[in-house]
């Protein structure tokens, strides 16, 4: 009983479930959490410690914006990347349910004791013009001896077996591969072909929503991923204004609140390349949300 006790502790702590701070009567009306959990608590020295920051709310995914994520104060640890990531689904009332996860992933620097210190995120629900904030919990966890690396030990015999084994596996890869391939152009002969828009969301995920890189490599990823669309869809040449796109989509209904979070982008996007100004994770997640509404709006006009 004492350890499942124990268990249940470490749980809770690792869990850092909190509620919505809005300072207001309305607070609970917004419905906002946020949790915050280790994918494991005891990670070896060569290993990286992945953190996520998960929010979420009854609602549609654009309902609330990110006004500040504020960096974590990290014990024994080095931030080495992040990511984020969207979900929307109904429960068995039909109400609609967004879930915002945001991943860091951080280097251990040394055996012993690391600790994430709380994440405040300030927030705006655009519905009721509200502003919040959610706090989370500090999180401690271990870092262990070094793992040993496959093949650190091997000798001559065992690397002759892997290599038998490793070609006779790449021959089976490689005939399989040939017959997915045949198969997939046959189907590509059959099947819808994407839209525009479905292609640069699934580009837009894999290259810059899912991407472990730094704020600023990723912003002008975006900015570079909107420019591609806006070439191909509308048939514009290179060098082309950003009012120009803006004339365009006005005609095809674009609503002004994505077009005024485009124009947004883009001027920072000067400010960025001339005066070095540095990226924000909350103003990053903030335009990658603008964009997915972007393609998602656009979209629906096919």
């Amino acid at each position: 009983m004492k350890t499942l006790a124990n268990i249940l502790a470490l749980i809770w702590i690792t869990s850092g479930l909190v509620f919505a701070l809005n300072g207001g009567a309305d607070s609970l009306q917004s419905e906002i959490r946020l949790r915050t959990y280790l994918e494991n608590d005891r990670v070896p020295l060569n290993q990286e410690v992945v953190f996520n920051i998960e929010l979420s709310w009854i609602g549609e995914v654009s309902r609330y914006r990110i006004l500040e994520l504020s960096e974590p104060a990290l014990t024994n640890l080095k931030l080495r990347g992040s990511g984020s990531a969207n979900r929307f689904y109904q429960d068995k009332d039909k109400r609609p349910h967004a879930v915002k996860t945001i991943t860091f992933y951080f280097t251990p620097l040394e055996m012993g004791m690391a600790y994430i210190d709380g994440i405040t995120i300030k927030y705006l629900d655009l519905q009721t013009g509200q502003s919040g904030r959610l706090i989370s919990q500090r999180i401690g966890l271990e870092i262990t001896e070094p793992v040993a690396r496959p093949g650190d030990k091997m000798n001559a015999v065992k690397l002759m077996v892997f290599a038998l084994i490793a070609a006779f596996i790449a021959f089976a890869l490689f005939s399989l591969k040939r017959y997915f391939d045949q198969k997939k152009q046959q189907e590509l002969l059959t099947e819808p072909q994407k839209t525009i828009e479905e292609e640069f969301l699934e580009r837009l995920k894999n290259n810059v929503t899912l991407s472990r890189n730094l704020p600023e490599k990723r912003f002008n990823d975006l900015v570079e991923l909107l420019t591609q669309y806006f070439r191909k869809r509308f048939e514009l040449p290179p060098g082309s204004e950003f009012f120009e796109v803006r004339l365009l989509l006005e005609k095809t209904n674009v609503k002004q609140e994505i077009l005024s979070r485009l124009e947004q982008l883009f001027e920072r996007a000067e400010l960025i390349k001339f005066a070095g100004e540095p990226v924000s994770e909350s103003e990053l997640h903030f335009f990658i949300d603008t964009t997915e509404l972007l393609f998602t709006e656009m979209n629906k006009r096919e």
